[in-house]
C-alpha cells in the first residue's frame, strides 16, 4: 500500500470481466462473474478488496456492453465500494482488446502511474495480496504473481509420451502490473490477438519484469472443476 506520507494517490486498477464464461455458462445459466457466491455476485468480491486496499484512484471495470447497467446497479448496491470512483468501459471480442480499451480510457490520466490488471473470475484477492503487489512497483516495469508447477508433466504428441522438466516453469496468475505508459506503448505498437497474458508482453519487450511468488487462493474459475473446489472451500452455495 502506499505510503501515507506519500503524495496523492494515482495507481489504477482495472478488472477484466468483459468474458462469456461459455464453459460454466451452461451449468451457472449465468455469466460466471455474475454467479452469486454466498448471496454476492462473483467479481464483488475482488472489487470490494480492491476498494479496501485504498491503493488505487480510480478502478476500471471492464464489462460486455449489455451488461453495463446491470454492473452499475449491483456496485451501487455494495456499501464498501465508492461507486463514484468506478469507471466502466466496454470490453471487446478478445481480453487482449478489452485489456486495449482499458488502457485507451485512461489516456487523459496525467503523469506516470501503475494500472493493476486482474481477472474477475479470481475471486479471492485479498487486500494483503493486492498490497503487496503494489508495495514492489518501484523494482520493475512489470509485476506478476505466479506459482512454481507442483505436478509433473508430460506432452503426448504424435512422437509419443515425454515427461518434461518442471524446474524454474511458472504458472502465471493475476494480478498483475505495469507501468502504465509502458504497457499502453506495446499494446500500440501492436499485438498478438491470441495473447491471453500481458506480462509476456513485457518479457518479450525486454521491460523490467519481476515474479512475485504468487498463492493458490488466486486460482481462476473456469471450468467445473473449479465449482468442486469452491464447494470443498465451503464457500459454494447452490
Amino acid at each position: 500500500m502506499k505510503n501515507k506520507e506519500d503524495t496523492k494517490v494515482k495507481d489504477i486498477a482495472v478488472l477484466m470481466m468483459a468474458g462469456k464464461g461459455e464453459r460454466l455458462f451452461s451449468s451457472l445459466h449465468v455469466k460466471k462473474q455474475f454467479f452469486k457466491l454466498d448471496g454476492k455476485e462473483l467479481f464483488l468480491y475482488s472489487l470490494e478488496s480492491l476498494a479496501l486496499s485504498q491503493c488505487f484512484k480510480n478502478i476500471v471495470l471492464v464489462v460486455s456492453p449489455e451488461d453495463h447497467e446491470k454492473v452499475l446497479e449491483i456496485v451501487k448496491k455494495d456499501k464498501l465500494i465508492p461507486w463514484r470512483k468506478v469507471m466502466i468501459v466496454d470490453g471487446g471480442e478478445s481480453r487482449n482488446e478489452s485489456v486495449f480499451n482499458a488502457l485507451k480510457s485512461l489516456k487523459k490520466q496525467k503523469g506516470n502511474f501503475f494500472v493493476l490488471i486482474h481477472d474477475a473470475a479470481r475471486p479471492f484477492l485479498t487486500v494483503e495480496l493486492i498490497e503487496n503487489i503494489m508495495s514492489k512497483t518501484y523494482r520493475a516495469d512489470a509485476l506478476t504473481y505466479c506459482l512454481p508447477l507442483a505436478d509433473s508433466l508430460f506432452r503426448d504428441d504424435r512422437r509419443g509420451i515425454a515427461y518434461l522438466d518442471r524446474k524454474d516453469l511458472y504458472q502465471v496468475q493475476t494480478p498483475q502490473v505495469f507501468d502504465y505508459r509502458k504497457l499502453l506503448s506495446l499494446y500500440e505498437q501492436g499485438y498478438d490477438p491470441k495473447g491471453t497474458d500481458d506480462f509476456s508482453k513485457a518479457v518479450q519487450a525486454g521491460l523490467k519484469c519481476l515474479p512475485v511468488p504468487g498463492d493458490l487462493s488466486l486460482f481462476k474459475v473456469t471450468g467445473k472443476e473449479d465449482l468442486v473446489l469452491l464447494r470443498k472451500l465451503s464457500v459454494f452455495v447452490d
